[in-house]
Parts: C-alpha cells; sequence; structure tokens
C-alpha cells in the first residue's frame, strides 16, 4: 500500500474509521500467523512423541538385558562361591 492511497483513505473515511481498519487488519494477520504457527507446533508434537515411543522401547530393551546380565553375575557368584 502507497502513501497516496492512505492518504485518500484518510480523507475519505475519517482517522478513527481508517485506524480501526488499520488495527482489524493488524489483529487479522496476527491471528494468522498464531494458527500457522500452531499447526507447526502440533507437527513437531507429534514427531516427539515418535521418538519418545522408540526411546521407551529402546529403554525397555536395554533394562531387559540388564536384568539377564544381573542374573549371570549372580549365578557366577554363587558358583565360585563369594
Amino acid at each position: 500500500m502507497d502513501i497516496s492511497t492512505v492518504e485518500s483513505l484518510i480523507a475519505s473515511l475519517g482517522v478513527p474509521i481508517f485506524v480501526m481498519v488499520a488495527c482489524g487488519f493488524f489483529v487479522w494477520k496476527l491471528w494468522q500467523q498464531q494458527v500457522a504457527d500452531k499447526d507447526k507446533l502440533y507437527v513437531e508434537l507429534a514427531e516427539s512423541r515418535m521418538v519418545n515411543q522408540k526411546a521407551i522401547e529402546t529403554i525397555a530393551i536395554y533394562a531387559s538385558k540388564l536384568d539377564d546380565i544381573q542374573d549371570d553375575v549372580k549365578e557366577i557368584k554363587q558358583k565360585v562361591g563369594a
């Protein structure tokens, strides 16, 4: 929007109405940006959930292996007599 258009709008509509329209436009643009950001956050949240689920599965596997190792160590201690 160039200066001559703004001047003609102010001259024809008046300052209060022009300011109201400008503020409305600003709020509308701000709202659109918030919606776009929210959609991006939902995508990131979904990806984070998938990564967390994979991490939980990996931790469960290692916990099971650690339990097996602890059992083996107990058996070895019993055989050695320690």
